[in-house]
């Protein structure tokens, strides 16, 4: 029996084959009608004998890339259409479709880059509706060229037949483009003169090379030369910040990195994301340690782009690739600005004509106790949304935090939260963020009634949330928001423990919170317990010194003859900083009282002799990580897992205390503290003491969840200390012995990018309460 079904489906449906796709099964099936995209999906009039089982292998055998999150069918009028088509796209100017992530060059696209008898030999743009750039280069939905970047760019007259042809991969790919007719590559010298090439043979002699990708420039230079190395370092101000690496194939990533196969899997996904490895000791001597000094790790990512894959034409199995940028402002995407910009810094640039329209880092990721943990979401992943259940009362925005900016807008029970922007401490970067805020909400058609930001008085977000035109503005305190973004994640709404290890965040008495554990859910919460509170000289500013907040530390923490034997430590301050630093604990002048858990990384990192003075966010306890797993390996290497699991003991080697009263627990750290200082003093190895601390550490927070929670209900790990792999692992083992239940994110960041979808959810509490 011949009937007719009108279908609807919304998700990543465009931009992604799903047409092309539809009219190639109607016309296995003998289905007559026709597909469109709308500003609501794709829309399909299907009508034959096989419209139930058509609609079923619709869900069932969509394209790879495609993601269907809505779909509804029912019977409607029979038409006797005489074929199948697909119909222009429509827009009535109320969209909701899910736009697709840029998505790294596929196999078919690479093979016809490496083709000299292909059309597409060597041609950089080379792309199809199975990969390419989507996000990057969208201005407004539906997803249609005109409405990208490439509208400048008449397709000729193959392109137009491959665009035209259902049996062709290229069939409506709104990007598709060749040399006759697509953008062009362009090398400048630095004066801004054209160059013939691609500079490969400069970057084999030490150039550096400022490369417009995907979403935006890279500095690139050959990863096995120091001195192009410490040139872009020196160039960029980038102090010992690490460099991301991209490499030539998978082979040679294995060659010098330990890989697994969920590393593995990351690194060809279609997102084609950084993921951080481990060096493997024996290639120790391949690459400069001047990439990435203290760390025993390495971001490397495969080639996502044709221009990519043809830089590797040289001599060169690894390229530094990292952001161009000027230190502590936002990724350069604009031609014009590249030159301007990074003159003085990069030797030669290779640019080309099609614009970017949203900027866009790329990502990173690290398998953490078998799970990928985001240190910055971005590229191959935005704008793909997060799900959560509560009916929202209006539109929300939640701006985020200070650091690693990300917002969040939120509409009909999804969340979009934006590409990493960056730290908000300078002009440049706010206006990014303005401008980010403004072009994301055209893509996710969402206008925000209601604003969350964060209780910090001074971010520049929470300035900007107070003086925006919203109808309603809601203060959430920063820890709260971690829990609750977890939370969100795994759709859990009742109370539940969580576990905030953090750097920063303004608490409800005015001080500095970050090791937390609260109890609660979107409604609210309870602090039951935190780090004690110790004193930071400078504020936040003293997260640049750690050796001031370790001599801060030392001198509240230590008794008057333990202090006395710590003389020698302090060196790496002079007699006047040292002056300066006891009249502020005496006076407490300018001195902010602290329960943070990474400024106690920092202040153990400076006081081993690690690292001293900050250049980048985070560096003191990322070294100190580097310094313990670098132990660890090496101690298994010679007595075997076993003997260094039954070294490390059940029990911590510093050992925390607890203190209650009736605003809960304080963890008391001065004999952990002390006991540190006694290892150090009696010569003790650096990675021994690094390696314990991190596993007293994990012991502290396991002996507190206990104590706070007798029934052993799930507890979430959230917060940026969470990125550190030694702590975090050490930390879910332990739960595994006593059978704690572990929530933690998965779609975004445990850091601050997760930090405004948190916020949003606690927002929309509130305001439905209210309704």
């Amino acid at each position: 029996m011949q009937r007719a079904y009108s279908i609807h489906l919304n998700g990543i449906v465009q931009g992604v084959g799903f047409r092309p796709y539809v009219y190639r099964l109607a016309g296995e099936m003998g289905i007559k009608g026709w597909v469109n995209n709308s500003s609501h999906g794709v829309g399909i009039h299907a009508e034959g004998c096989q419209v139930d089982t058509f609609y079923a292998r619709l869900l069932k055998e969509a394209p790879p890339l495609a993601k269907i999150t809505q779909a509804e069918c029912e019977e409607t009028v029979f038409r006797f259409y005489k074929a199948f088509e697909i119909m222009h796209s429509e827009d009535d100017g109320l969209a909701d479709v899910l736009i697709s992530p840029d998505i790294a060059t596929c196999a078919d696209c690479f093979d016809e880059l490496r083709d000299p008898n292909n059309r597409r030999y060597h041609y950089a743009f080379t792309n199809c509706t199975n990969c390419g750039p989507r996000y990057t280069i969208i201005e407004d939905v539906p997803y249609d060229r005109i409405q990208t970047t490439m509208k400048v760019f008449p397709m000729c007259e193959a392109c137009a037949q491959e665009y035209e042809n259902p049996a062709d991969r290229r069939f409506h790919a709104q990007p598709v483009a060749c040399s006759r007719c697509g953008p062009v590559i362009q090398l400048l010298d630095a004066q801004g003169e054209a160059l013939e090439g691609l500079a490969i043979e400069k970057l084999a002699q030490g150039a550096i090379l400022a490369v417009k990708g995907l979403g935006g420039f890279h500095l690139v230079c050959d990863a096995r030369d120091s001195t192009a190395i410490q040139h872009l370092r020196q160039r960029k101000e980038r102090g010992a910040k690490p460099f991301a690496l991209m490499a030539r194939n998978i082979e040679v990533i294995r060659n010098c990195f330990r890989l697994s196969e969920q590393e593995e899997a990351l690194l060809r996904s279609p997102a084609a994301p950084i993921v951080i490895l481990e060096r493997k000791k024996e290639s120790e001597g391949y690459l400069p340690q001047e990439i990435a000094p203290g760390i025993h790790t390495l971001g490397v990512m495969l080639p996502y782009t044709p221009l990519h894959a043809m830089l590797f034409d040289g001599p060169y199995d690894f390229l530094v690739m990292t952001s161009a940028n000027l230190s502590g402002r936002p990724l350069i995407y604009r031609n014009e600005e590249a030159l301007s910009e990074l003159k003085g810094i990069a030797d030669y640039f290779l640019i080309h004509n099609r614009d970017i329209y949203h900027p866009c880092d790329d990502s990173v990721l690290q398998v953490i106790g078998e799970e990928p943990v985001w240190h910055r979401r971005a590229r191959g992943y935005v704008p793909l949304p997060q799900a959560y259940s509560k009916t929202q009362p209006a539109p929300i925005l939640g701006v985020g935090g200070e650091l690693k900016n990300a917002f969040c807008l939120a509409a009909n029970g999804r969340a979009f939260t934006s590409q990493y922007i960056g730290d908000m401490e300078g002009y440049e970067n706010f206006q990014r963020f303005r401008q980010e805020f403004a072009s994301f909400q055209k893509v996710v058609k969402i206008e925000p009634e209601i604003v969350a930001f964060d209780a910090h008085p001074n971010y520049q977000t929470t300035r900007f949330a107070q003086e925006g035109p919203w109808l309603s503005k809601i203060k959430v305190q920063h820890h709260h928001a971690h829990l609750v973004s977890v939370l969100g994640e795994h759709g859990i709404t009742e109370p539940t423990l969580g576990v905030v290890c953090d750097g920063t965040g303004w608490g409800e008495d005015q001080t500095i919170w970050g090791f937390e554990f609260l109890k609660g859910n979107a409604a609210g919460y309870e602090r039951l317990a935190h780090l004690e509170y110790l004193p930071l000289p400078g504020g936040d500013a003293a997260a640049k010194y750690p050796l001031r907040i370790a001599y801060a530390y030392g001198k509240t923490l230590l008794s008057p003859d333990e202090w006395a034997k710590t003389q020698g430590l302090w060196e790496g301050l002079t007699a006047s900083e040292q002056k300066v630093l006891d009249q502020q604990l005496e006076r407490r002048i300018n001195v902010f009282a602290t329960s943070s858990c990474g400024r106690l990384f920092d202040a153990v990192s400076a006081v081993l002799g690690i690292c001293t003075q900050v250049t980048y966010e985070g560096q003191a306890a990322i070294e100190l990580e580097s310094r313990a797993i670098t132990w660890l390996h090496n101690m298994r290497d010679i007595y075997g897992s076993v003997a260094v699991e039954e070294l490390l003991g059940h029990s911590p080697r510093y050992p925390m205390k607890w203190d209650e009263n009736e605003e809960g627990l304080a963890l008391k750290i001065g004999r952990t503290f002390a006991s540190v200082m006694q290892d150090l003093l009696e010569g003790k190895e650096i990675g021994f003491i690094a390696t314990h601390f991190h596993d007293s550490i994990a012991h502290g927070i396991i002996q507190t969840v206990l104590r706070l929670q007798a029934n052993q209900g799930p507890v979430a790990l959230t917060g940026g200390v969470f990125q550190n792999k030694l702590l975090t692992e050490r930390v879910l083992a332990l739960c595994k012995t006593h059978d704690i239940p572990v929530l933690r994110a998965k779609e975004l960041p445990p850091g601050d990018g997760g930090l405004a979808f948190g916020q949003v959810i606690i927002a929309n509490e509130r305001c439905s309460s209210c309704v």
